[in-house]
């Protein structure tokens, strides 16, 4: 079973490359994503979180983690981000990892379009 930390570096690979396969790798059919009030269950949903979100923040978006805290089976981070159309000015994620997968994410954010 892989560790926490090892889920986090993992999952933080594929969001650097973009890459929703390899991010939803991560996840089960019975995770769950909370953003700013909506809610992706199961990987389909969530792969339509993340399509989205990396429409907005290409890779070469500014992109600043500027917390992250790995703790039992939780992960917490803070992060602000900035491409061409969007700017996330303060956004952080809460993760409960269990079973070497993500289980639970949680997302807020301010975001404006430029």
């Amino acid at each position: 079973m892989n560790t926490t930390q090892e889920v986090w570096d993992h999952h933080v690979e594929g969001f650097v490359a973009r890459d929703v396969p390899k991010v939803l790798q991560d996840y089960t059919d019975g995770s769950t994503l909370i953003a700013n009030g909506e809610s992706y269950a199961g990987r389909d949903r969530i792969a339509q979180f993340f399509n989205d979100l990396f429409g907005e923040l290409p890779k070469d978006c500014a992109f600043d983690l500027t917390n992250c805290i790995v703790m039992d089976k939780n992960v917490y981070i803070t992060w602000n981000a900035e491409s061409a159309s969007t700017a996330y000015d303060f956004a952080t994620d809460t993760f409960t990892i269990e079973d070497g997968k993500i289980s639970l994410q949680t997302i807020g954010y301010v975001k404006r379009a430029k």
